[in-house]
């Protein structure tokens, strides 16, 4: 029997997930920094998505999971502790994706004003417990059409029924649904997105990711949120070493681009000159930054605000700040680097 007095000695394995797309815990998985760090403490690191078990992956989303880290979109995280699942947030990360709203070469669309009157295509996945997909497309045409002084009233939502057999990161549902003509603009992101619309040869009406106010950027990939299961917190030290291998794994990708490509296109899938083109200005440090937590918390608002999070999220009554902070100091002092 352990001994309940002493955390150190309740967990022995940790769970991890990450979505497809470019994150620390991707590249500290691949490089091994994870195990290194974990071994101080006499702990392993199982990855989640390696679990066939229905229940397990489910986790990725709703965050049920003891002992769970999970990398990725803050979409699903947003509405896990808003359902009540007991996490902390610990970090953010910002990597600016390639975002865009797409059309028919020979649409008369031009420009995001000419989306009014417009049938933007919402895909539902109405098995998912959240419909991240559905959630982060309503918010990139919300963001396109501020520009013109819009809003999602001044278009017509088409909600198109996607397969459950299909990925969940496929854009086939949206995009032939533009090809058959029955709406006319869809939402695509990352490296998956850009090849689609590089080779199915459609027209961007405007690209999102990079604009230059951040505030446009914010989708489900922008930030990326870090959080655990609370109950992990309590764990002396591995919340700790956790943030210092995505550290360590965050400072070595500046210094290794082509590695870094390398493990990105294993994770998206996407041929490498995508992903090379899909994702800049890339900080896959994990931070607590003010500007990080006030997107996180207009993110957090738009989602309650439609009807994507039951309750609303306070950002703020959120964070874990300690581990993070011992984290660096960690790299600073050198403790950590091998």
């Amino acid at each position: 029997m352990p001994n309940i007095d002493s955390p150190q000695e309740i967990v022995k394995e940790i769970r991890i997930t990450r979505c497809p797309v470019p994150t620390a815990a991707s590249l500290a998985l691949d490089l091994g920094l994870l195990d290194q760090e974990l071994e101080k403490s006499g702990c392993t690191a199982a990855e989640l998505t390696r679990d066939t078990r229905q229940a397990l992956p489910d986790a990725h989303f709703n965050h049920t999971l003891p002992f769970l880290v999970r990398e990725g979109g803050n979409i699903p995280a947003l509405w896990a502790r808003s359902t009540g699942s007991d996490t902390r947030l610990i970090g953010l990360s910002w990597v600016d994706e390639y975002q865009a709203i797409l059309t028919l070469p020979d649409s008369d669309i031009q420009g995001p004003g000419d989306l009014r009157g417009k049938r933007i295509g919402i895909p539902r996945h109405r098995y998912l417990e959240i419909d991240f997909r559905a959630a982060q497309a309503l918010r990139g045409f919300h963001n396109a059409l501020s520009l013109a002084n819009l809003t999602l009233d001044d278009v017509n939502i088409t909600h198109l029924e996607a397969a459950r057999e299909g990925r969940r990161d496929s854009w086939n549902t949206e995009i032939e649904a533009l090809q058959r003509r029955e709406i006319d603009a869809v939402f695509v992101k990352g490296a998956t997105g850009l090849e689609v619309a590089r080779t199915v040869g459609l027209k961007e009406v405007i690209e999102l990711g990079f604009h230059p106010d951040p505030l446009v950027r914010v989708n489900n990939g922008v930030p990326r949120t870090v959080t655990v299961d609370t109950a992990l917190t309590e764990q002396e030290h591995v919340v700790e070493q956790i943030l210092t291998s995505l550290l360590r794994a965050a400072d070595w990708s500046k210094d290794h681009p082509e590695d870094f490509i390398r493990v990105v296109t294993k994770e998206t899938g996407a041929s490498s000159e995508y992903v090379a083109s899909a994702y800049r200005n890339i900080s896959l440090r994990p931070s607590l930054r003010e500007d990080y937590l006030k997107a996180l918390e207009a993110q957090s608002r738009f989602l309650f605000e439609h009807g994507f999070l039951p309750n609303p999220v306070n950002v703020w009554d959120w964070i874990l700040q300690e581990p993070l902070a011992a984290a660096e100091q960690n790299i600073a002092k050198g403790v950590s680097l091998t």
